[in-house]
């Protein structure tokens, strides 16, 4: 048994590797393995037998002629055509007549008495082994042809998915077929024919067991082959023509369809030159898998000034710098080498920005893809794609450095104004306590602790306390500002009466006109209370730098009124002046800091431009709204809206 199935793995063993691995010598191997197998089984056919199980036991022979229908088997579908099986043929009467001129010469050598014989053999065996020889070889290439012919007749009708189990039905049958065919016509002995059918029949379904295994394995996992070879034809009925005609005219139809297929290459060829070279805007260089330049478009002509003769062959180095090459491969993070230079570039799976030099020396900067080629999985080489950016990389540049100078600039303007801040708030502190004196002693000198006036010195005196009075609200305002800018206001936003802030800054107020005899100031304040939310100190503020803009833009004989209005969710409250009015173009800039309106520089009038900045300050806070409706020379009128607690 064991060396049985050792006889078996070798006579599958080695075609199953020759057919697998394609090499110039296959088929060279492949038929030396044939004729091995034939010798073997001609000349040791019945010098030892084989026990295998239940009584069933095989000649040395039979498992020769198991491996050579697999190895011829496996030979016609690896080789697909009619002079392989003809090859087979012809080798396999070879074989077999050279077996045979061996017995009839061993025959005749016996039959001389001149020749020693020590083993006593009979001239008898040669005779019946020639004739076992000659019938066997006849019949073993019928059965090869009636094989061939079952699997010709599924492949024209069978679906391909049954096809791997007609290869093991159809071998089956055929070794099966051998099982009585053989006993019957080449020993033909002269009684218990029967018997010698069924134990060769025993004994052909066990080869043809054992053989079946690696078949299956072989259509099974090796289905390339197999769909090549189901695919061909085979007209065996051109197998014993002694005419060329038929091997003439498959060679005529190749070269038809050879010619064929080399004009279809060339017009895809010329297809795929002519839409390449149609971009001109942009660079397409395709190159082998030797990193050789193959085509070179129009496009990379224009632009990097090289003629295409001039590249071919070539590789793409010739356009970079090695600078620019060591600078690509840092940040690629790989060696400065073709090869890898290339994987890396593809990895990223993205364009990356080259600079290129043209062939008069100029650098441009394009922005480069590669992609690979494959036919059939196979890498056949490269396409180098880009477009010209040098502009658009000239653009960002100048666009970073403007940006850089913007931000230089915006930290040189911050820097400048926490200085100015610096100087307002310390200005505003310092200039606080020399006004705190002027205060004090302009009071003393008004209620005559000090002495009394002469109506002169109490007009210069009034002239003094309306400017400190004045001075000490620009400074307030300073530093009101100062602490919006720098901390934020802190308001702390109760329930009041905006009425009781109105009568807080009426003194304020009065004292800001009191020397402007001509002007009247009204007050049209409701009877109830009008309850608002905020801070009392800051809405005084608002109130004050209101009325104090209203009587200084105010001419003669002019009017401002305070009115407050009680509202549905809250209360309005309008200054009204009968002034110089505002322009559209100042109104746009009235809450912008120190922004003063023309008509004021020109008419001289005096103010910081700050005011309006603080109210806008103050009203944001409390979440309110601001309007201003003016014309000029018709006066102004100023509403503030205020939410209820």
């Amino acid at each position: 048994m064991v060396l049985f199935l050792a006889s078996v793995a070798i006579y599958a063993g080695l075609p199953l590797l020759f057919a697998l691995r394609r090499s110039r010598w296959q088929f060279l191997m492949l038929y030396t393995h044939i004729a091995s197998v034939l010798t073997l089984g001609g000349f040791l056919g019945a010098v030892y037998v084989l026990p295998i199980f239940g009584g069933v036991s095989l000649l040395a022979g039979q498992v020769a002629y198991g491996g050579f229908m697999f190895a011829t088997l496996l030979t016609v579908i690896v080789g697909r055509d009619l002079q392989v099986v003809r090859n087979i043929v012809v080798l396999t009467v070879s074989v077999n007549v050279f077996v045979s001129l061996m017995f009839w010469v061993s025959r005749l050598a016996l039959g001389n008495r001149q020749v020693r014989n020590p083993f006593n053999t009979s001239p008898v065996v040669f005779e019946h082994s020639l004739q076992v020889v000659l019938v066997g070889g006849t019949l073993i290439i019928c059965e090869l042809l009636a094989l061939l012919m079952i699997l010709e007749l599924a492949k024209a009708r069978l679906r391909t998915r049954l096809m791997p189990v007609v290869y093991v039905l159809s071998f089956v049958g055929v070794l099966t077929l051998d099982g009585v065919l053989f006993p019957t016509l080449a020993i033909f002995p002269a009684d218990g024919l029967g018997a010698l059918v069924v134990s060769g029949l025993k004994a052909k379904l066990t080869l043809a067991a054992a053989f079946s295994v690696p078949l299956l394995a072989f259509v099974t996992l090796y289905r390339p082959a197999l769909r090549r070879f189901e695919a061909t034809p085979i007209k065996l009925t051109h197998l014993l023509s002694l005419s060329r005609d038929p091997l003439l005219d498959r060679l005529e139809d190749q070269g038809a369809q050879l010619l064929q297929s080399t004009a279809q290459v060339e017009r895809a060829t010329a297809t795929v030159s002519r839409i390449l070279d149609a971009a001109t805007t942009t660079i397409l260089i395709a190159i082998d898998s030797d990193l050789r330049i193959t085509h070179f478009n129009r496009g990379a002509q224009e632009l990097l000034g090289f003629e295409e003769q001039e590249v071919l062959g070539r590789t793409p180095a010739i356009f970079a710098s090695p600078e620019e090459i060591a600078r690509q491969a840092a940040q690629l993070a790989t060696e400065p080498d073709g090869p890898s230079m290339l994987a890396a570039h593809i990895a990223t799976g993205r364009h990356r920005d080259w600079e290129l030099t043209t062939r008069v020396g100029h650098t441009v900067a394009i922005s480069l893809g590669i992609t690979e080629i494959r036919v059939d999985q196979l890498l056949v080489g490269y396409l180098l794609s880009g477009e010209d950016v040098t502009t658009r990389l000239r653009a960002e540049s100048a666009l970073a450095d403007a940006l850089q100078r913007e931000q230089a600039s915006v930290a040189r303007l911050e820097e400048a104004n926490r200085v100015k801040d610096e100087l307002v708030s310390t200005v505003s502190h310092e200039l606080r306590t020399p006004l705190a004196s002027i205060h004090g002693y302009t009071e003393l000198l008004s209620d005559g602790s000090l002495g009394a006036l002469s109506p002169e010195q109490r007009l210069a005196l009034e002239t003094v306390t309306r400017n400190s009075s004045r001075l000490q609200a620009l400074v307030e305002d300073l530093l009101f500002v100062a602490k919006a800018d720098s901390a934020g206001l802190a308001a702390r936003l109760v329930p009041l009466d905006l009425r009781d802030v109105i009568e807080s800054s009426r003194e304020s107020t009065t004292l800001l006109a009191g020397h402007r005899e001509d002007l009247c100031v009204l007050y049209d304040l409701p009877a109830t209370p009008v309850t608002v939310r905020g801070d009392a100190a800051c809405l005084e503020r608002l109130v004050e730098n209101l009325c104090s803009n209203a009587i200084k833009f105010t001419p003669e004989e002019g009017s401002v009124t305070v009115r407050v209005v009680q509202e549905v969710a809250g209360a309005s409250l309008y200054v009204i002046d009968t002034g110089i009015g505002i322009d559209d173009a100042a109104r746009d800039q009235l809450f912008r800091r120190f922004f003063r309106a023309p008509e004021a520089n020109l008419r001289a009038i005096p103010g910081s431009g700050i005011g309006l900045s603080v109210v806008q300050e103050i009203i944001h806070q409390h979440g309110g709204t601001i309007e201003i409706d003016s014309q000029p020379d018709q006066g102004t009128t100023v509403k503030v809206w205020l939410a209820s607690p």
